[in-house]
């Protein structure tokens, strides 16, 4: 909190701050830990899943007190980490089914129902080769690819993701997609942010994450 007050006392004009949870208390987790592979408890719309919405809230109502405001906050850290055993970071894991129904009946309404509820939600903040097939999953505003568009670079891959079902309730909370650059070699733009991008012209696509290099260890 002091650094971002220092921060904002310098700059000539408002930051524009998100956050994004690496995971829940362990007390909502399948596994009992900050680490490895674990997901929330329950299902959404459960005891568990109103209880981490209401973190999210609380978090931001702590850092008001302090003067510091919040543009965006995402659904979560890598979602994917949390699938991974023996992940050795701060994880919790989501599907993009898990987090679409999460948005739609915990989250979301959470925000809405706020005093925050100008805030951006921000989905995925995973890396890009999880797209466009996370963003088909959360999304209700794309159309899978007839016959006569399977020419198009972009179909082959939608085709694919097409099959999952929409919720145009959780659409309705979420304005942007949040993507991190590792994995470039397998996940070139042309054929994530690109198709995300024609696919879901009415979200932001922002980089969240980035080290010095592609890879998990540079």
């Amino acid at each position: 909190i002091p650094i971002l007050q220092a921060a904002q006392a310098v700059a000539k004009r408002p930051l524009s701050l998100y956050a994004s949870p690496w995971t829940s208390p362990v007390w909502m987790k399948t596994n009992g830990a900050m680490t490895g592979r674990g997901t929330l408890k329950g299902s959404p719309g459960d005891k568990y899943h109103r209880a981490w919405a209401k973190y999210f809230i609380r978090f931001l109502d702590e850092y008001a007190k302090h003067n510091l405001t919040f543009w965006a906050v995402t659904a979560g850290n890598e979602p994917t980490a949390g699938e991974i055993v023996f992940y050795p970071f701060q994880c919790l894991g989501f599907s993009p089914e898990h987090q679409r129904d999460f948005i739609a009946q915990d989250l979301g309404p959470a925000l809405a129902n706020s005093s925050h509820r100008h805030i951006q939600l921000i989905i995925l903040d995973d890396q890009r080769v999880m797209l466009p097939y996370w963003a088909e999953v959360v999304s209700p505003n794309s159309s899978c690819p007839g016959p006569t568009a399977i020419s198009q670079p972009w179909a082959l891959v939608t085709l694919f993701s097409c099959q999952v079902l929409k919720d145009p309730v959780a659409a309705s909370y979420i304005s942007g997609i949040g993507i991190h650059w590792y994995l470039d070699f397998l996940a070139p733009i042309d054929l994530t942010l690109s198709i995300t991008h024609h696919l879901f012209p009415d979200y932001f696509l922002l980089s969240t994450e980035a080290s010095t290099g592609s890879y998990f260890w540079e």
